[in-house]
């Protein structure tokens, strides 16, 4: 792809046209489902004050080391965003814990507008429930400010961070801030039931071109469903005013390793290099567009593993 920097600005497919375009679409009856992950066991949890939340806890007794914190993206949830990651923790033997952020998946109710830093705060609770002291968090897209937001308020409980996909604004350009300024004026819909169907038209392109994908997209398709067009513009209003720029020179003191994907069409792959050159990270690159989660999951899984598994080997025993 030429010019792969271009991200939204550039003539290739972005979230404005794969996003806004998929405003119009209403939902239509599940296809059967033929395929499904293998997958830790999930279940609910109550956070006071906050509601229900649904988890993956998976912390064998007698693993040396802070779990890892999974936080997904903008209109996904764990399980679409880490179910090629999760079994390969799991095989490594590295314990983990991971949750349905706001209005997303099976998580807490996205009610009144909020900011990313309530999100973190959400994290917080999460770990306080489980009486985990300290983790290693690993973001994907809108999980990646979510990180920074925890790290930055409680650095005390981040050993160490593994960013994908992700940027410290996402207001850099002109054609994000109309895309955020559209998607704003787009609550109205919501009420009416249009654009139920945003998030899976996403993949729209992918998996018509990957056989792969096509397998398992009844699964990811009934998974996305789970999240609101609701709950997803509730959550694009606290993503569009989100700005750390110039604000993570603290966390330059712990390990980070950025994950960029070089042909992202969704958060430039400029923005990804500027977040991981003013925390001082580690950088990977993948040589994939924002869907690799679901379009590439070994690569994506390959990559945050060995990102985890950097960083846990040098942290202190």
């Amino acid at each position: 792809m030429a010019n792969n920097d271009r991200g939204m600005n550039g003539a290739v497919p972005g979230l404005g046209r794969r996003f806004i375009g998929a405003l119009g679409s209403i939902r239509g009856p599940a296809s059967p489902r033929l395929w499904t992950p293998v997958l830790p066991p999930g279940r609910r949890i109550v956070l006071p004050g906050r509601g229900e939340a649904f988890v993956r806890d998976h912390r064998p007794a007698g693993v040396a080391g802070p779990p890892v914190l999974l936080l997904h993206g903008w209109t996904w949830s764990l399980d679409v965003n880490y179910f090629a990651v999760m079994p390969e923790l799991v095989a490594a033997g590295i314990p983990f814990v991971g949750f349905d952020q706001r209005g997303h998946g099976r998580g807490l109710p996205a009610g009144r507008p909020f900011e990313v830093a309530d999100l973190a705060a959400d994290a917080v609770a999460v770990l306080d429930h489980f009486g985990i002291a300290r983790v290693l968090v690993c973001g994907y897209s809108l999980g990646g400010p979510v990180g920074l937001h925890l790290a930055l308020a409680h650095p005390e409980r981040v050993a160490g961070m593994v960013i994908a996909g992700a940027a410290l604004s996402y207001r850099q350009s002109l054609r994000d801030r109309t895309v955020w300024r559209v998607l704003s004026g787009a609550a109205p819909l919501a009420r009416l039931g249009v654009g139920s169907s945003m998030p899976a038209r996403y993949f729209g392109a992918s998996r018509r071109a990957s056989a792969e994908l096509a397998q398992r997209w009844p699964w990811v398709r009934e998974e996305l469903a789970r999240t609101t067009v609701s709950g997803a513009l509730t959550m694009a209003r606290a993503v569009s005013r989100y700005d750390l720029r110039d604000r993570v020179a603290s966390l330059r003191d712990i390990p980070v390793t950025a994950i960029v994907t070089t042909c992202d069409t969704v958060c430039a792959p400029r923005w990804q290099r500027q977040l991981a050159g003013q925390v001082g990270a580690r950088t990977v690159e993948l040589p994939d567009d924002h869907d690799v989660p679901v379009a590439r999951p070994d690569a994506f899984a390959a990559a945050v593993l060995g990102g985890v598994g950097g960083i846990r080997d040098r942290l202190p025993g």
